[in-house]
């Protein structure tokens, strides 16, 4: 939904198309990934939270670039009732793998960490950036694929609503 330029009008034209008693379901929100302690050894401590902040500021800019984008309060909850649905929640689920990590999990870690350097070097200054580049490095042992402290941490929330049998 984050791509479409107007949120809430796209939540309306889903709720419309629902069948009475249709289930509409938005994985939109969570929490941030957690992957690293907050001091690495290398590079400054708190390199997570300013990715978190530049992924921030990438995001504002991105949505801000939609074609037809307008401004809402990402209240999932208050948009979907707003679009007629009845019977609106949620549902969080919990990703918890604890150091050390098995391969796929630094693989996707690996991915991740490509994607925003390639995405938030602008956002970041000097030494961030050469730490991701340490990070990122297959060969060093304090990169992603060897470190033995990486974790994997996350939170999807999906929103539901359902459109009245009437």
């Amino acid at each position: 939904m984050h791509h479409l330029g107007d949120q809430q009008g796209a939540l309306n034209a889903l709720a419309g198309v629902l069948r009475p008693g249709g289930l509409l379901a938005v994985a939109e929100g969570g929490l941030p990934m957690r992957f690293l302690p907050r001091d690495i050894g290398i590079g400054r401590p708190g390199l997570q939270a300013r990715l978190d902040a530049a992924q921030e500021h990438w995001f504002e800019i991105m949505r801000a670039e939609v074609p037809g984008s307008t401004t809402v309060v990402e209240d999932w909850p208050a948009m979907l009732s707003r679009a007629g649905l009845t019977r609106v929640g949620s549902i969080t689920s919990l990703l918890d793998l604890p150091a050390p990590l098995g391969e796929t999990a630094r693989a996707f870690l690996h991915a991740q960490l490509t994607r925003l350097r390639a995405t938030m070097s602008d956002s970041l200054d000097v030494e961030d950036r050469t730490t991701l580049d340490v990070l990122l490095d297959p060969a060093a042992p304090e990169g992603i694929l060897r470190r033995p402290d990486a974790f994997l941490l996350s939170a999807t929330t999906v929103f539901t609503g359902v459109r009245s049998a009437r």
